[in-house]
């Protein structure tokens, strides 16, 4: 499972009234409900079943979030470079 998580809080989104101040304890808490239900599945059918998740670039969006807590929870981390210089 791969969560692609750009823009926690949202406030530069594509819909900025979506976004909360929670987003980031939120996203803890998504990583470690979804471990153990994939750990729960892998136990069920003796497969590995991965859990990782593509984060914005931004310092200010990477601050928004606790992923030495998350990181237990997960795989893999990807960093979204695609967007990191434009017109913006």
């Amino acid at each position: 499972v791969d969560i692609d998580w750009e823009f926690p809080d949202n406030e530069q989104g594509a819909n900025p009234k979506l976004g909360s101040a929670q987003d980031g304890a939120t996203y803890v808490q998504l990583m470690k409900e979804l471990r153990a239900m994939l750990d729960q599945l892998s136990a069920e059918t003796g497969r590995k079943y991965e859990l990782t998740s593509a984060i914005s670039a931004g310092k200010d969006k990477i601050d928004k979030v606790d992923y030495n807590t998350a990181q237990n929870s997960m795989d893999h981390i990807f960093l979204m470079s695609y967007d990191l210089y434009g017109a913006w």
